[in-house]
């Protein structure tokens, strides 16, 4: 494949997802001096840029490019990946039948979207093997209503929109702390938000809640935590990868960060599992379940029967 062919392959793929774009001319230019084998050093040196930059340029292309087909893109095994794609082009097939039918702008914009979900679903609930990912790579990946993107120590996590008894376990536990928040007027309970602990860790737990103080300290201008709330509230979806995320790497991660208190909910089970920092970590100290009452040195006098949180 010559590497004109490869270009135009390349922003095929990329414009047939809602990456939506071609390649910029410095991303042009890194893209085709790695496919004849140059170094970032070089191509730094000729575009008379810092070498950092050209190479994240290049990471980030090699990540867009792992997301749209499904595999690790990296600068050694580019063309390994689209000679497999040349014949015929997978974006093709979207641009060719969006043109033979006449739709028109939206309709072939909600193509572009199924289109990017499918290839998310392939890499769902795993990095990619290899990348190391930062909150500035978020920035590329494509964005829709049903995809939730988290970073843990630098790996990706892809997940979709959650059951919607998933969704009704988060709704009642959130509805009983925010009761309470407001009789007691301590803080906010906030379903969802975003987390920002670092640039390689990210994450939006199902349920948090943030003392008043704390949440004027830690909150930013675009409405996410950058540190610990005081409590995380995380509802399992079925799968031992969604198990081992939250019950490993977000449980060693919230005890690193400072989360003072942190509930697994099970909603299968119907069970809570309540972790407390004691001695710098949160170690597990309960498992409720039934007419057992949840209660918290965080939160004074509030008290709630576990099966009120699970709909019958």
């Amino acid at each position: 494949m010559m590497t004109q062919e490869a270009v135009n392959l390349v922003e095929t793929l990329l414009c047939s997802t809602q990456f939506g774009q071609k390649l910029n001319d410095v991303q042009s230019v890194v893209f085709r001096e790695s496919w004849v084998g140059r170094t970032y050093v070089a191509i730094a040196n000729e575009l008379n840029y810092e070498h950092d930059y050209i190479k994240q340029v290049g990471s980030q292309l090699w990540r867009s490019l792992s997301l749209v087909v499904g595999e690790q893109v990296s600068k050694k095994n580019i063309q390994t990946v689209l000679h497999r794609y040349q014949q015929p082009a997978v974006a093709n097939h979207i641009t060719q039948d969006c043109k033979a039918i006449n739709l028109n702008t939206c309709q072939v914009n909600k193509i572009k979207q199924r289109k990017a979900t499918s290839q998310t679903e392939t890499i769902t609930n795993q990095a990619i093997e290899g990348a190391r990912w930062t909150i500035h790579d978020l920035e590329v990946l494509p964005e829709n209503e049903w995809t939730r993107y988290e970073i843990i120590n630098g790996e990706l996590s892809v997940t979709r929109t959650p059951h919607r008894r998933h969704q009704q376990v988060c709704v009642k536990i959130a509805r009983q702390l925010d009761t309470w928040s407001e009789v007691s007027g301590l803080g906010e309970t906030i379903v969802t938000p975003g987390v920002l602990f670092s640039e390689a860790d990210s994450v939006i737990p199902d349920v948090v809640w943030v003392s008043r103080e704390r949440l004027a300290q830690i909150e930013d201008e675009a409405g996410h935590l950058t540190s610990a709330p005081e409590l995380v509230v995380e509802v399992l979806s079925p799968g031992k990868q969604n198990e081992l995320r939250d019950k490993e790497a977000k449980l060693k991660l919230y005890s690193v960060q400072g989360v003072r208190e942190y509930w697994i909910v099970d909603r299968l089970t119907k069970q809570v599992e309540v972790y407390r920092r004691e001695k710098a970590q949160l170690v597990l100290v309960a498992t409720l379940l039934g007419d057992d009452e949840m209660t918290s040195p965080l939160l004074p006098e509030f008290s709630c029967s576990i099966r009120c949180l699970f709909p019958e």
